[in-house]
């Protein structure tokens, strides 16, 4: 009896090792944000890893949010997987931003896919897929400096 007692805290160690080195394998497979201006960006895209592009959509005009501006683009499919769904986000403030926070959430992909978020053709992130075949990414976007001073 007392050495089952003994395996339980070992099997848990062990399983929160394995799935904290998959996470920061994960996270640094990942590439840095870009720097760049999506305060008047036009296209989203989703794109699977030969650059094929899974959903697409046009960025909405701003709408005021909690004292800045958003901007929502609804990702449609492109017929390379029919039930995919998501939407990306650009937030900024209304004056001088120096930073924008970037958003991408999508839903009903291939389990375990890797995408690549894209803004007007800049790679923003990019992510693989959890078993529901959903990803979000969240990231801070700095701006050049020409731009923010704008």
């Amino acid at each position: 009896m007392t050495t089952r007692r003994q395996w339980i805290p070992i099997a848990g160690l062990v399983a929160t090792i394995v799935g904290a080195t998959y996470v920061v394998v994960q996270l640094n497979g990942q590439t840095p944000a870009p720097t760049a201006d999506f305060r008047n960006a036009q296209t989203a895209q989703v794109r699977d890893p030969q650059g094929q592009v899974i959903l697409q959509g046009q960025f909405m005009p701003p709408v005021d949010e909690d004292g800045g501006l958003e901007r929502l683009a609804t990702l449609t499919p492109t017929g390379v997987d029919a039930d995919a769904a998501g939407e990306a986000e650009v937030e900024f403030a209304k004056a001088n931003p120096t930073e924008q926070e970037v958003e991408f959430s999508v839903i009903n992909l291939a389990a375990g896919a890797v995408v690549t978020f894209v803004i007007d053709g800049v790679d923003v992130a990019s992510a693989t897929t959890d078993r529901e075949g959903t990803a979000e990414v969240e990231l801070d976007v700095r701006m050049p400096a020409a731009a923010a001073l704008r």
